[in-house]
């Protein structure tokens, strides 16, 4: 399986674990040797409560024999999606009471980067030093690892950078800023949580 692998998927590192995969319970995944292994990256964090969560196996199971995937971003009225957006309104500041869903977080970025702009019309972004988004043009285009970036130039144009927990580079923002993007905890860079 590991030669398929190689051959027949496009790798996203010079030399992936390729590790092949039976199943997972919990917190682990298993090799196809039964090896456990403590999965730190859970799905890229979709699998926050584990993998095969009883409860969450269950209600994939019940809505795949209802309908899977018809339709996103609000053209169809499905009510998991509404209970869902429903909730989200009543726990945030009255002011937000729209969400708009998106498939990844990425694609997320990419939503907020052109409201921003829209909204504004202004085109200056602020990102952090060190700080990942994704990998869509817009989400790469926040990065500042040039050798990430560099093979899918050229990219958004107007983007600065700032030092993550640094309140000085605030000054940065300026009437030219249409947004400014921070990760909560910055993850890619070795899970730095901001200070006070």
């Amino acid at each position: 399986m590991k030669e398929d692998f190689l051959k027949y998927q496009a790798q996203t590192s010079l030399y992936p674990l390729g590790l092949e995969i039976s199943h997972a319970k919990g917190s682990y995944i298993y090799d196809v040797e039964g090896n456990a292994h403590l999965d730190f990256v859970a799905g890229v964090s979709a699998c926050s409560l584990g993998h095969c969560h009883p409860k969450i196996v269950e209600a994939i199971k019940a809505q795949a024999e209802k309908y899977m995937h018809v339709m996103v971003y609000g053209e169809y009225a499905q009510s998991p999606a509404m209970e869902y957006t429903k909730l989200l309104q009543q726990n945030l500041p009255d002011n937000l009471e729209v969400t708009y869903l998106v498939n990844s977080g990425t694609e997320a970025m990419e939503g907020a980067l052109k409201l921003a702009g829209r909204y504004t019309g202004r085109s200056q972004i602020i990102a952090a030093h060190n700080a990942y988004h994704g990998n869509t043009m817009g989400s790469l285009s926040l990065m500042d690892y040039e050798e990430r970036k560099a093979p899918f130039r050229p990219l958004l144009p107007d983007v600065t950078h700032i030092q993550f927990n640094n309140q000085e580079d605030i000054q940065q923002i300026t009437q030219k800023t249409a947004c400014v993007v921070l990760e909560t905890i910055q993850g890619g860079a070795g899970f730095i949580i901001p200070v006070k």
